[in-house]
This record gives structure tokens, C-alpha cells and sequence, in this order.
């Protein structure tokens, strides 16, 4: 997942030894409405819903200083 002032981003690979067949998801930063960080035992989730609700950008298992750090990257750009 990555983030910028114009959208946001995410790029799903299925299964490492195909890169090539991947999925990826992009959202305009001005259809952002909630970012919420799901805090686990071992693992984070991020997950960006946007103002129409429809089918939120979603990234599961990544360490809590990626998670954080990406958070805390987002509310720097939407200004909150």
C-alpha cells in the first residue's frame, strides 16, 4: 500500500513465485473518508473506506511499525 497527496494504492501479488498476476486497487485521496488501524497480538490490518462505502482498500498482516508508521503517514497528509 502507498500514499500520496492524489491516491492511494494497493498492489496485491497472489503468490510469490507469479508476480505477474497481481491485483491492484486505487483511491483518490478526495473519496477518503476513514482509515482505520486494527491493532492484533502479532499482526496489523489497515483498512481506508471511502466516502461512497463501497468496497474498502485493505491490507492484512503487516508489523505494527509499518502499520503505525503508514497511519501516522496518512493523517499527515489528509491534515487530521
Amino acid at each position: 500500500m502507498s500514499a500520496d497527496r492524489h491516491e492511494i494504492s494497493t498492489r496485491e501479488v497472489g503468490f510469490w513465485l507469479t508476480p505477474w498476476s497481481r491485483k491492484e486497487e486505487h483511491l483518490p485521496m478526495s473519496h477518503v473518508a476513514e482509515i482505520e488501524h486494527d491493532r492484533g497480538l502479532l499482526w496489523d490490518d489497515v483498512r481506508i473506506e471511502s466516502s461512497g462505502g463501497i468496497d474498502p482498500l485493505r491490507i492484512s498482516g503487516l508489523s505494527k511499525f509499518h502499520a503505525g508508521g503508514f497511519v501516522a503517514h496518512m493523517r499527515v497528509i489528509m491534515g487530521r
